[in-house]
């Protein structure tokens, strides 16, 4: 019998859910087939139903200005072709499972988009956003003490132009409302308050 590379994944995620939740003092069993839900987790209090996301390894997002990578989850869509969505009542909570790093984040169901990118912990400091509030933070440093901008931009490896814009009154550095992985992880304590 030939099981698609798909499916093995899947199986290996549901298990890591297994094994992550009972670790963690919960008890927690994979559910039939054919169910909208994969794990079926015990907190103490009621039965929670648990759909779970795999993901071999962070993609590459393309950007404007620069490819990032993050762990990217087709959240709420389920099926052949990913046409199917799950209502609220069919899922309690999303495990999302990263293979590499063998992590595993929950969130609940309530508002999920469709699709989520999460960064990758690994990358923290490198993504676009974070290395101009960086750049940013040490142009007006720098600018306290040194008046002329060519040099400013040569000490930190800037184009003048670069500089030029964060020294304008009104500049503020772009920021995204990006979440890391790191930032879904959940200890015994959250499913408590299920």
């Amino acid at each position: 019998m030939q099981v698609s590379n798909e499916m093995q994944i899947g199986k290996v995620g549901e298990y890591l859910v297994c094994a992550d939740l009972i670790l963690k003092g919960l008890i927690a069993y994979p559910s039939e087939q054919g169910l909208p839900y994969d794990v079926v987790v015990d907190n103490g209090t009621r039965l929670i139903k648990c759909q779970v996301k795999t993901t071999l390894k962070p993609r590459i997002i393309p950007q404007r200005v620069k490819e990032t990578e993050a762990y990217i989850f087709h959240i709420k869509r389920a099926g052949k072709n990913k046409k199917t969505i799950y209502s609220n009542t069919e899922i309690d909570i999303f495990a999302l499972v990263c293979l590499d790093t063998k992590k595993i984040g929950y969130l609940i169901n309530g508002d999920m988009p469709c699709t989520l990118n999460l960064r990758v912990d690994e990358l923290k400091g490198k993504y676009y956003d974070e290395k101009g509030i960086v750049d940013y933070k040490k142009v007006k440093e720098l600018a306290k003490d040194i008046s002329s901008q060519t040099e400013i931009a040569k000490r930190l490896n800037l184009h003048v132009s670069q500089v030029n814009r964060i020294l304008k009154e009104d500049f503020k550095p772009f920021q995204t409302g990006a979440r890391y992985f790191s930032d879904i992880e959940r200890d015994s304590n959250w499913f408590q308050k299920l």
